[in-house]
């Protein structure tokens, strides 16, 4: 794993972030967070991912947003193949109005 040099003078490892925004059905928004807590230890469990946080917007409560941290891009390309497969991604998808838009970050140590 690449490291990069922070402004603090520590190395820290170079990680892939990933953010998605999911925005949810009406119908749904009540029963999303426990459809969450069921499917994230499965998430945090997987090989490579090392944090996932959770946020929902303040003034529109169907929108949230995923942002999650990952050893490799490829980690997390493994695993969104496995909840595909599994069928996680279509289940979440009927709760959804649009599509999921991941976007991948890394960090610049500044």
């Amino acid at each position: 794993m690449e490291k990069v040099f922070t402004s603090e003078g520590r190395f820290t490892p170079m990680t892939c972030q990933v953010v998605f925004e999911l925005h949810v059905k009406k119908e749904h928004v009540d029963n999303v967070r426990q459809w969450f807590v069921d499917k994230l230890p499965g998430t945090r469990a997987f090989r490579g991912n090392v944090s996932v946080e959770v946020v929902r917007e303040q003034d529109d409560p169907t929108k949230f947003v995923f942002m999650e941290k990952w050893n490799e891009r490829k980690d997390f390309e493994d695993y969104l193949a496995w909840r595909v497969e599994e069928g996680t991604v279509a289940e979440l998808a009927e709760m959804l109005e649009g599509d999921i838009d991941f976007r991948y970050f890394e960090p610049l140590g500044v």
